[in-house]
């Protein structure tokens, strides 16, 4: 089945919310879950309260030494963000963890609290090595049948502006973010189309006047007669593309392609 059938049953699940998103996010930079936790509620506000998130913090012996008492701080840091989820009615695990080996206690979260998406936060100055050491980890595990994101962290302070490159056919699965980002009615998409798929596949023209509509004006196509230049990339907020579309984009010869702001990169499950 093409990727764009696949996804289209998939987001027709969606559109109104019906499916429960469990997420498990991981990450260091303890600033950087916070910025996550948010984010997964926005994407898992809606009308089942039967969504739910896992967090999992890592951090070397150096950093739990400092700490100390593991659960006390556990306590008091993410405090505000159980008072977000209990606010949304979401439920929320939370686990510090010493970790030596990033895969390996991930796949032993997502064997006791099973996710339908996972969501990796890496800072910016450290993704090529994340690239480098974790990813084909993940991309050879038992994680691979989720839809993952990375959120490369690279100054992130608010989600106002997201641009959306779409570069590959698969990238269409970021629709299911923006599905659910349109309730946030404080952002704006402006997506760039640089295929075509909008206007060639009738069903995502359909799917995108119909988004429209629930965005009532802060969802826009890019006019490709026009080149994207650096100052506009530097007034985002936040990259959302899929993997497929990324490693495109950074092969190519695009000037801001290595200028990204915060990036949330999808890879869709490999099931579908």
């Amino acid at each position: 089945m093409e990727p764009i059938d696949t996804f289209l049953k998939k987001i027709n699940k969606d559109l109104d919310f019906k499916i429960p998103v469990n997420t498990l996010i991981s990450f260091i930079n303890p600033n950087t879950g916070k910025l996550l936790c948010k984010l997964v509620a926005d994407l898992t506000r809606s009308e089942t309260s039967q969504s739910t998130l896992t967090v999992l913090h890592f951090i070397n012996e150096n950093m739990a030494a400092e700490i100390g008492d593991l659960e006390y701080y556990k306590n008091t840091f993410y405090s505000d963000i159980v008072e977000l989820y209990e606010k949304e009615q979401l439920l929320i695990r939370i686990f510090v963890k010493v970790s030596t080996d990033y895969v390996a206690d991930i796949l032993e979260i997502v064997e006791t609290y099973p996710c339908n998406l996972l969501l990796i936060g890496v800072e910016q100055d450290v993704f090529p090595s994340f690239l480098e050491e974790n990813y084909p980890k993940l991309k050879n595990s038992g994680t691979n049948a989720i839809t993952t994101a990375i959120f490369v962290n690279n100054g992130f302070q608010q989600l106002n502006r997201i641009f959306v490159p779409i570069l590959d056919k698969t990238d269409v699965y970021v629709f299911l973010f923006i599905n659910r980002l349109i309730l946030c009615k404080q952002v704006s998409f402006m997506i760039w189309d640089a295929i075509g798929i909008i206007e060639s596949e009738p069903e995502m023209e359909k799917l995108y006047q119909r988004f429209c509509k629930k965005a009532d004006g802060r969802l826009k196509l890019w006019d490709n007669d026009k080149k994207i230049e650096n100052d506009f990339i530097c007034e985002q907020d936040l990259v959302l593309i899929g993997i497929e579309g990324w490693e495109k984009l950074t092969q190519s010869a695009v000037s801001w392609a290595h200028s990204l702001p915060s990036t949330l990169i999808v890879k869709p499950a490999t099931n579908e």
